[in-house]
Parts: C-alpha cells; structure tokens; sequence
C-alpha cells in the first residue's frame, strides 16, 4: 500500500511538473545569449574565453611595470 502511494505521488508529480512546464523552444532556448549565428557565437565565446584567461597576465604585468 505504502508503495503503491509512492508510486501515484511520483506519477501525479511528473504529470503536473509536464503540464506547468513552458513550451519546449529546442536547444539553446534557455540561454542568455543568441546560438542561432555561428559567427556571432564564436566571437563572443572567444571574448569571453580569452578575457578570463588573458587577465591574470595583464594583471602581473601591470604589476610589474609599475613596480619599475
């Protein structure tokens, strides 16, 4: 008995969690940013990539030139 409340509870769960569920818009739909240009995306995705990486050097060297 106790499992077969379980198992109503996890299927009236799924059902409503579907049925409150916004339309499915594909891959990327969810995303803050455009994936429909590749162009676009790629450029974006190298400045955001290179900026994180870059910095730390930028930093030491700013560092480094100042303490001349």
């Amino acid at each position: 008995m106790i499992a077969s409340k379980g198992l109503q509870l996890m299927r009236n769960f799924s059902t409503t969690a579907a049925r409150n569920s916004h339309a499915y818009g594909g891959p990327g739909s969810n995303l803050p940013f455009d994936v429909n240009s590749k162009y676009k995306f790629t450029a974006l995705l190298a400045v955001f990539f290179s900026t994180g990486f870059g910095l730390p050097f930028l930093m030491v060297r700013f560092v480094r030139h100042r303490a001349l």
